[in-house]
């Protein structure tokens, strides 16, 4: 690399595992710099280093939010804020019986607008904020999506969903990175009168497709497809049964076939419940306005039915999601629209305001990389 003293596998190494905003300057310290970084095997080693080490992971992890009205696009490096507030965590892993909880007490903490991914357009909302592996898949208003990689500050819009060619209902869309081809793959489910279809968009090959298969399932939710296990799941209704049934269904990024998911109760009903990530497990909670519960249902083996196990929580919620941060014992959960800190057995809690931004849509986490939205 133009220094004889170092062996050519030294600095590759080294920029490996450097931020991304470092490694966008360090482009124009020679062209062989710049040509490495742009070079995919380098890419690839880059994303990997965060996926093997913990400290590189949360170094380059970040929560990401939309505000209320879904008009802009928040990150936070909450990594960094947690390390220098060491107040929070002895209040969260405190063991005094008599400890009073207060989920009055707040941190308030500043957040980075994303405003360049709404330049070209921006009239329209996030709805929906998708990540895998490095990109945002952002779905915006009138169904445009959008892969962004909010670090290297590029974009790209989707070419125009599929027409089903026959009347339906909506679509629903998960995001994910397929690892047996090596590909990110957007997947569109369309709901239509008698079951639903699906439509496979790959960034490898720039387009859609579709699969003409259609599966015996209705939805009651507009809910996005939550990725775990290398799937898309889904909480839905069957079809073609004498009395209601609700399943958890997943949709294979590899095979790109679907099965079905046993609830941990028959008496669970797809509109009354979502279906969500708790760390890497599937978990179920109650949604329904006005009604309160404190309980919901975590998965702890995968696709094993008996592993279903119901986790309590001392605080009552008519909307619960974790967001997809966690550490050792600490969680973020999100109530509804504010995000709230909890430690791992359920029984503590503190609210964590963003500055400005009173209450939140879509939140979840991603990773900085260098990843190409084109290709």
């Amino acid at each position: 690399m133009g220094n004889p003293d170092f062996p050519s596998d030294i600095i590759p190494e080294i920029l490996s595992r450097l931020p991304v905003k470092s490694l966008c300057r360090f482009r124009c310290v020679s062209k062989s710099w710049l040509s490495l970084i742009a070079d995919p095997d380098f890419v690839k080693r880059h994303l990997n280093k965060a996926i093997e080490s913990e400290d590189i992971f949360n170094q380059r992890r970040r929560l990401i939010f939309t505000g209320e009205l879904h008009r802009s696009l928040f990150s936070l490096d909450l990594d960094e804020f947690l390390n220098h507030n060491d107040a929070i965590d002895n209040y969260l892993h405190k063991d005094y019986d008599n400890l009073i909880i207060n989920i009055d007490d707040n941190d308030d903490v500043a957040a980075t607008e994303l405003d360049y991914v709404f330049n070209e357009l921006p009239n329209n909302w996030a709805f929906l904020v998708f990540h895998s592996n490095g990109l945002l898949l952002c779905q915006l208003y009138y169904w445009d999506l959008y892969l962004v990689n909010p670090a290297t500050r590029k974009s790209k819009k989707l070419p125009q969903i599929p027409d089903v060619g026959e009347a339906y209902y909506f679509d629903l869309f998960g995001f994910g990175f397929d690892h047996s081809s090596g590909d990110y793959k957007v997947v569109m489910l369309s709901y239509l009168e008698g079951g639903i279809m699906f439509s496979v968009y790959t960034l490898k090959t720039g387009s859609w497709r579709m699969i003409q298969t259609r599966y015996p399932y209705k939805c009651d939710l507009m809910k996005h497809g939550i990725l775990l296990n290398g799937g898309l799941h889904w909480l839905l209704d069957r079809v073609g049964v004498e009395h209601r049934s609700s399943v958890i269904i997943s949709f294979d990024l590899a095979d790109e076939n679907v099965q079905e998911i046993t609830l941990p109760l028959a008496s669970i009903d797809a509109k009354d419940y979502i279906v969500g990530a708790y760390r890497d497990s599937l978990c179920i909670t109650h949604y329904a306005d006005g009604v309160t519960d404190n309980e919901f249902w975590i998965m702890k083996e995968y696709g094993v039915r008996e592993s279903w196990t119901k986790v309590r929580i001392s605080i009552p919620y008519s909307v619960l999601r974790h967001s997809g941060f966690w550490k050792k014992s600490l969680d973020l959960l999100v109530f509804r629209d504010r995000l709230v800190l909890c430690n791992s057995n359920g029984e503590r809690f503190r609210n964590l305001s963003i500055s400005g931004l009173p209450k939140l849509n879509e939140v979840g986490i991603y990773l900085e990389s260098l990843v190409s939205p084109y290709n």
